[in-house]
């Protein structure tokens, strides 16, 4: 019984350095962003976090750009994004953890001119950067 303290915290140092990285299976389910061309035109979307370029994406009018990944614990992470449309180039962070992670594991974005909007419950409309 008193060994039952050190067995929880060896188990999480082993969570921790072989977490998601190695293939272990977090605690929590992947998060999901999905972003909705409405611009009317083909759009451009490079995404990424400290960690990880998504790459370049072409994203046709009135259709998706989604991209999947593991939150740290933290409440840290951050997905930024370049958004490029008839000549205007605008940028976004479209994951902040303290602002998305507790909306739920599927953000849905819809892009327009006057910057993105977050859908859910309530549609909430941000700025560009």
């Amino acid at each position: 019984m008193r060994n039952l303290p050190k067995l929880y915290v060896a188990s999480l140092i082993m969570v921790l350095l072989f977490g998601p990285s190695h293939e272990l299976p977090p605690f929590w389910p992947a998060t999901t962003v999905t972003m909705t061309n409405n611009l009317g035109a083909p759009l451009t979307v490079h995404c990424k976090s400290k960690e990880n370029d998504l790459g370049v994406h072409m994203v046709a009018a009135n259709t998706d750009y989604f991209f999947t990944f593991q939150p740290n614990i933290w409440k840290s992470t951050l997905f930024f994004c370049s958004f490029q449309w008839n000549n205007l180039v605008k940028q976004f962070n479209i994951f902040d953890a303290p602002r998305d992670q507790d909306d739920g594991y599927k953000l849905n974005w819809t892009i327009k001119p006057a910057g993105p909007c977050k859908l859910g419950k309530k549609v909430k409309c941000f700025p560009w950067k």
